[in-house]
C-alpha cells in the first residue's frame, strides 16, 4: 500500500512539474536561455539538448552539431523566431575535454501568443438599474483581466464581465479593461456607456369621477342653451326696433 501511494505521489509531482514552466517567450520572439559560464574555455565540450534532442555539440572549437552563432561567449543559447514547436525541456552541460561534468542546466520553456487587444461592449439593464460591461478579446480561457473606471483601477474586478449601478454613470463615465498573459498585455479603447430609458411614457390619467365628468357636460350644455336663448331674445328685438322704425317713415 505504501510502495503505490509513494509511486502516485511521485507520478503527481512529475506532472505538475511538467506543467510548470520556468521562462515564458511569446511566438515570433527572440530568448536568450541564460545559462552563464564565465569560465568557458576552449578545451571545454558544450552541449545542449531539447525534450533530449541534441540540439548543439561544440568540443575543441569544433562545432559538431547546430551553428555557431547558436551560443553566446558564456554558453547562453540563442533563440530566435520562437515557435510553438519550441517548447519544452531545454539542458545545458558544459564538461572538460577528459569527461568530467562541470556545470549543467535545466529549464522549461512555455511558447504563448500575444493576446490581442479587446472590445468593450455595454448593455443597458433598466430592470436591474445597472449597466453590464463586456471584455470581448479572442481565446479568453487563461487571460487575466483588469477593469479601470476612469483613471482608477478596480482592483476587485478580475472577471471578463463589469457590472455599474446607473447611478455610478451620472458621475465619471470611461470604461476600459486590460488582458494579458505572460507574455504580452493589452489595453482596450474606452467606452463611455450612455442608458437611456427608451420605455414608452404612462398614459395620462384625468383625476375625474363620471359624476364630475357629467356634471360638467351637464353644465356645459346649459351655457350654450342659455347663450343660444339670449341670442334669440337679442334678435326678436332688435327685429322689433326696426318694424317700428319703419312705420314711422
Amino acid at each position: 500500500m505504501s510502495y503505490i501511494l509513494f509511486l502516485f505521489g511521485f507520478i503527481t509531482l512529475s506532472v505538475a512539474k511538467e506543467d510548470t514552466c520556468d521562462l515564458y517567450a511569446a511566438v515570433g520572439e527572440s530568448l536568450t536561455l541564460p545559462f552563464v559560464n564565465e569560465g568557458l574555455a576552449k578545451t571545454h565540450v558544450l552541449k545542449w539538448t531539447h525534450n533530449n534532442t541534441l540540439i548543439f555539440h561544440r568540443q575543441q572549437e569544433k562545432v559538431l552539431t547546430g551553428k555557431k552563432e547558436d551560443t553566446s561567449a558564456n554558453g547562453s543559447l540563442l533563440l530566435k523566431n520562437l515557435q510553438f514547436s519550441g517548447a519544452g525541456t531545454y539542458e545545458a552541460a558544459v564538461q572538460h575535454s577528459a569527461g568530467s561534468s562541470t556545470k549543467t542546466w535545466t529549464g522549461r520553456l512555455c511558447i504563448m501568443s500575444k493576446v490581442s487587444k479587446p472590445q468593450v461592449t455595454y448593455e443597458c439593464d433598466f430592470k436591474s438599474s445597472a449597466v453590464n460591461l463586456t471584455c470581448n478579446v479572442a481565446k479568453p480561457q487563461g487571460l487575466m483581466f483588469s477593469w479601470t473606471h476612469g483613471e482608477k483601477t478596480l482592483t476587485s474586478e478580475k472577471r471578463q464581465t463589469l457590472s455599474i449601478s446607473l447611478a455610478q454613470l451620472k458621475g465619471e463615465r470611461r470604461f476600459a479593461c486590460t488582458v494579458e498573459n505572460k507574455v504580452s498585455k493589452e489595453r482596450s479603447d474606452t467606452v463611455h456607456p450612455t442608458c437611456k430609458d427608451l420605455s414608452p411614457s404612462p398614459p395620462i390619467v384625468l383625476c375625474f369621477t363620471s359624476k364630475t365628468v357629467v356634471a360638467v357636460l351637464a353644465g356645459g350644455a346649459g351655457l350654450t342653451l342659455l347663450l343660444l336663448i339670449i341670442i334669440i331674445i337679442l334678435c326678436c328685438c332688435l327685429r322689433r326696433g326696426l318694424s317700428e322704425s319703419n312705420r314711422h317713415y
